[in-house]
């Protein structure tokens, strides 16, 4: 099945040993991801339970786990067409994009997990922006570290990786202070300025695993703001819901904000 090897019947390649070799690695992501989007399932239904938040109310403390589980599930799809491999490549060969089976699989492969990084990184990121606004502070995510610890170091490692991703695949040191440090199975690892970076699939799921519970954790500790969106629509607008556990002070400092708006 290698680069050497153009042409191969679809009979011989799914009964060759690459294959079964090939597929035992595409079942092992495709288990991984089904337990990241049943975890992700969990963390929603913890934090709604917790603040018994109504499914009409448009809560980004839960909203969010929505656009986890959208990626997550997109991410599946993809991993999965990797199963059609030898479709896609004979495919493409009729259509005068000339490729190897091999060729097709590992820039398949290589697509699928840098567009991981990078979508869920952003998504990440701007949770952690959301709910950064509530927490008045100049130094968010030196804070944050401090109060989430590994789970908050997986999303900043994370954040590393998709930025060395956009260097194609190697650390730029210019950018950084020093050199890239983070563990694998097998040891410690060290990037220093142009060293293409190292990740496995195992470690992909722990980095996600955690910002997933660093996203439940920031969800848990904020405040519903006071006024809120529903998925109510009048008139093509959607209908605004208020607190009801509200004090006397905090309709005060409604109004004062709406007036100074």
């Amino acid at each position: 099945m290698g680069n050497e090897k153009k042409y191969i019947s679809k009979t011989d390649f799914h009964n060759g040993r690459q294959f079964a070799k090939i597929n035992k690695h595409i079942d092992t992501c495709l288990f991984l991801l089904e337990k990241l989007i049943s975890y992700n399932t969990q963390c929603r239904l913890e934090v709604t339970e917790r603040f018994k938040i109504e499914n009409y109310i448009i809560d980004y403390r839960t909203e969010q786990f929505g656009y986890y589980d959208n990626t997550l599930k997109s991410i599946y799809y993809s991993c999965y067409s990797l199963k059609h491999v030898f479709d896609i490549s004979t495919y493409m060969n009729l259509n005068g994009i000339e490729n190897t089976i091999g060729e097709t699989l590992e820039n398949q492969r290589k697509y699928i997990t840098f567009n991981a990084i990078v979508k869920l990184c952003s998504i990440f990121e701007y949770t952690r922006g959301v709910f950064e606004k509530e927490i008045p502070t100049k130094k968010y995510l030196d804070n944050m570290k401090k109060k989430y610890g590994a789970k908050a170091d997986s999303l900043l490692l994370l954040r590393d990786f998709r930025n060395t991703v956009h260097s194609n695949g190697k650390w730029d040191i210019e950018k950084k202070n020093g050199d890239l440090r983070y563990f694998l199975r097998e040891g410690e690892q060290v990037l220093k300025s142009g060293d293409v970076f190292k990740y496995d699939y195992w470690k992909l799921y722990i980095m996600i695993k955690d910002c997933l519970e660093l996203s439940k954790l920031m969800a848990l500790d904020n405040e519903a703001t006071k006024v809120r969106q529903t998925k109510i629509k009048v008139n093509g607008q959607n209908v605004v819901s208020v607190k009801t556990e509200m004090t006397l002070k905090d309709w005060d400092n409604l109004f004062d904000q709406y007036k100074s708006e």
